[in-house]
């Protein structure tokens, strides 16, 4: 009998543990050239396709879900070219209704994530789009005497945008850290941008929200995928503080020493004494004329008080570099690293990623990271006084 019992006892378990995992997700689509349907999982290892079905005559779908963890799991409804995203957790009834334009067009209820999720989507795609044509004007604009104030302006514009976008990417974080949309959205990035606002500040958010959704979801892979990048980046900057305190020369920052588009040798120490800017780029960057122009005005504004840039490509290919420094006559040091993020300038300053620069007092100390916009200009003109 008691064998009977702990048989039944067991099968209720697995019972309700499968239970646990379930959701559904249904909804209505219409005015759209294809019926099928696909429901895309994605997770840490990768995404695939786990199910599909066909839209009936009134426009309606159905999945009945079972999720591979308890904690919420991200996948995408695919139709006509088209992806909506969600996050589904146990127990969720989610209705997604789309008229036509689906990505753009769409209405979801039933789930908190889901909504949060089209929230900073919706915020962040515009934001994004506005910078992409301001950018493509800005471009597009010949560089000439009667274009100067418009150029400028155009510049100021994208600036003002980049940073809204970033203020309020932020706040939406902050708002909802115990959210699995604020895990997503601490990866999402401006175009060629690798940090939400700077280097070291960035890994006190990624603490807040790793904090916070690990006590509402403590099974949720993504929260652990989280948390282990948080000590790897911790390691990082840490090793990049040795590295910087253990050059093994006379001076407060690691040397540079790489040669110019003429062969020439230009060491970063050669411009001791003055306001350093450190930049590294690449033409690969597609914002690299935007940030090029942006220096461009601060290195006119105050090289006769003391301003020196000392520019690092990090480009693949050197031919692609030597053009664009003399196509744009940047009047700075610049210099050509072919080890890329690999080599030894970009790991002494722990350039993950472009653009990247650091600030050099006159007296030989760092004193900022990846600052840019007004941000650099105020600081700039701070050490230059």
């Amino acid at each position: 009998m008691k064998k009977i019992l702990s048989v039944i006892t067991l099968t209720v378990l697995i019972a309700s543990c499968g239970q646990d995992r379930k959701a559904r997700v249904q909804g209505s689509f219409s005015g759209l050239s294809h019926d099928t349907v696909l429901l895309e999982m994605v997770t840490t290892q990768g995404r695939r396709i786990v199910d599909s079905t066909v839209i009936d005559q009134g426009g309606d779908f159905r999945f009945r879900v079972k999720l591979p963890e308890k904690g919420p799991v991200f996948y995408n409804l695919l139709c006509d070219g088209s992806a909506i995203p969600l996050i589904v957790t146990p127990g969720d009834r989610i209705e997604v209704n789309s008229l036509c334009d689906l990505a753009r067009n769409y209405t979801v209820e039933g789930s908190e994530e889901s909504q949060l999720l089209k929230q900073f989507n919706t915020q962040y795609g515009n934001g994004v789009a506005t910078l992409d044509s301001l950018s493509k004007i800005y471009r597009n604009t010949p560089v000439v005497a009667d274009t100067e104030k418009r150029r400028k302006n155009l510049l100021d514009q994208y600036l003002a945008e980049y940073y809204r976008i970033k203020r309020e990417h932020i706040a939406f974080i902050m708002a909802h850290p115990s959210s699995m949309a604020a895990v997503y959205a601490l990866y999402q990035r401006l175009p060629d941008d690798p940090w939400l606002f700077n280097e070291k500040t960035d890994l006190i958010y990624y603490r807040i929200v790793a904090d916070s959704s690990s006590v509402r979801y403590p099974d949720a892979s993504r929260v652990k995928v989280l948390q282990k990048e948080i000590e790897e980046r911790k390691k990082v900057l840490e090793l990049a503080d040795r590295i910087q305190n253990q050059s093994g020369n006379a001076l407060n920052y690691p040397e540079i020493d790489l040669q110019d588009v003429y062969g020439k040798d230009q060491k970063l120490s050669s411009l001791d004494g003055k306001t350093i800017l450190v930049s590294f780029w690449s033409t690969r960057d597609s914002r690299y004329p935007v940030q090029n122009a942006e220096m461009r005005e601060l290195y006119k504004t105050y090289k006769d008080r003391g301003l020196a840039i000392y520019q690092v490509s990090l480009d693949d290919e050197k031919a692609d570099w030597v053009t664009v420094v003399q196509d744009q006559k940047l009047p700075w040091i610049n210099v050509f690293d072919p080890r890329g993020t690999g080599g030894i300038a970009a790991m002494s300053y722990n350039v993950q990623a472009v653009p990247s620069n650091v600030l050099i007092s006159s007296d030989g100390a760092i004193v900022a990271r990846n600052l840019f916009g007004d941000q650099l200009k105020n600081k700039v003109a701070e050490l230059v006084r």
